[in-house]
């Protein structure tokens, strides 16, 4: 057991002592240990960016990813703490990226757009409360966020969209295999 999940066990047996009418032991190990480690994950992108310059870079970054993964879904580590190392890096590296707009932003929104457009949302069955009957709204809403770049010209965001659209294809679910095998 890992120090997510095993803290996630320890918050829920308290939990269990002073509410026995909670959710099952199970249900509350899995809640917690998803928000222990996006929490872990965001707290380290905010401190690290904080003191590499690059705080309001990150609270973009954490918004704009973390809201068009909600909508989009993409692949999932199985392993709680190499998601949480795989957000942290992530997050970090790209509050950091800055090109010129014009030279590449327009190219890696419309590769976005294609992904978003032919693969969103992806892998939500098991992750998320949202009826499959809402999906084509979320597929709309990621082409909306992805095609308002075109006119905010954000080289942070394009960086954003085109990591988020690459855990939707084929090729990002074989890197979070091989990311599984170490």
């Amino acid at each position: 057991m890992n120090w997510i999940e095993l803290s996630a066990s320890k918050i829920t047996k308290s939990i269990r002592e002073n509410y026995p009418q909670a959710a099952s032991e199970k249900v509350l190990i899995y809640s917690l240990s998803l928000l222990i480690n996006t929490l872990t994950a965001v707290l380290a992108t905010l401190i690290f960016c904080f003191f590499t310059g690059h705080l309001a870079e990150s609270i973009t970054t954490i918004l704009a990813f973390l809201g068009l993964r909600y909508l989009s879904g993409g692949f999932h580590l199985k392993s709680a703490v190499a998601c949480c190392l795989f957000s942290t890096c992530l997050l970090t590296g790209l509050s950091h990226v800055d090109f010129e707009y014009l030279k590449y932003g327009p190219i890696l929104d419309i590769i976005s757009l294609i992904i978003f457009t032919f693969k969103a949302p992806e892998g939500l069955e098991n992750v998320s409360r949202i009826k499959p009957a809402y999906y084509p709204l979320l597929k709309i809403l990621c082409i909306l966020f992805v095609s308002a770049n075109l006119y905010l010209h954000s080289s942070l965001l394009s960086a954003i969209f085109i990591a988020q659209a690459f855990t939707l294809t084929k090729l990002g679910y074989s890197f979070a295999s091989f990311l599984e095998r170490r």
